[in-house]
């Protein structure tokens, strides 16, 4: 029987992180799986490979197994290192569920896994060797140097204030038509609407409900719920009593 594991990571603090579980439930409740939850620690640092519980989650995984991430920042450090961990899991063939990036990677062909290695390989910043810089030196000028000029230098003149004019000063002139319309004024919870909205999409595709997203987002539920409602796109994706 194929295993199931979510990987999850601690927060920053070392407590367990509950935004990431929320999601991983409700991912797994939307897709019928029963995942083993795996925690390890929170690093922007280590690699994959130098995270314990995470290599020897993958150590242990075979042909068919499934492993589900939150999102494509735990698969590693930098880009290098997760196309590096994400060809190790397509030579191992292990089903791959990048939650927030709504990607599965399953049955990929070796052909594939050989490109996944291949980018790795490129992706592997290259040694500078010692050496003179390429390119020509720039060409010296031919000629003797020009001659200094002989005398006295010229007596700066005195820094003296400027004269003030006297009058009324001038007023600008107005320039006709209509003066400029002012810019409406967009509320907080607005601005993380338009700023999160990729995201609420992608939750609601994988039939993420409106209070989950909400609690996941830290939007405040009613609000959410009208402004999701309101949206051309968004508001056929919403059922009753979400």
């Amino acid at each position: 029987m194929s295993k199931i594991i979510a990987y999850v990571t601690k927060n920053r603090v070392g407590r367990p992180d509950e935004k990431q579980r929320a999601v991983l439930s409700g991912y797994a409740a939307a897709n019928g799986l029963a995942p083993e939850i795996v925690e390890d620690t929170y690093s922007l640092k280590k690699s994959w490979k130098k995270r314990a519980a995470l290599a020897a989650a993958v150590e242990n995984l075979k042909n068919g197994d499934t492993l589900i991430f939150p999102g494509k920042e735990h698969l590693g450090t930098d880009t290098q290192d997760r196309i590096a961990f994400l060809a190790e899991l397509m030579k191992k063939k292990i089903v791959v569920h990048l939650i927030a990036e709504g990607v599965v990677l399953k049955g990929i062909s070796e052909e594939g896994t050989t490109l996944f290695s291949l980018f790795a390989l490129l992706l592997v910043p290259e040694k500078k060797t010692p050496g003179r810089k390429p390119g020509r030196p720039a060409k010296k000028k031919r000629g003797r140097p020009a001659k200094k000029k002989r005398g006295r230098p010229p007596k700066k003149k005195a820094d003296r204030p400027p004269k003030k004019k006297v009058g009324r000063p001038k007023l600008k002139k107005k320039k006709p038509g209509r003066p400029p319309a002012r810019k409406k004024k967009v509320s907080p919870i607005q601005q993380q609407f338009n700023d999160q909205i990729l995201t609420i999409r992608k939750y609601l595709v994988n039939r993420f409900s409106v209070k989950t997203i909400a609690e996941m987002l830290e939007l405040p539920y009613l609000p959410l719920l009208g402004l999701i409602k309101k949206h051309p796109t968004l508001a056929g994706m919403v059922k009753k009593g979400r």
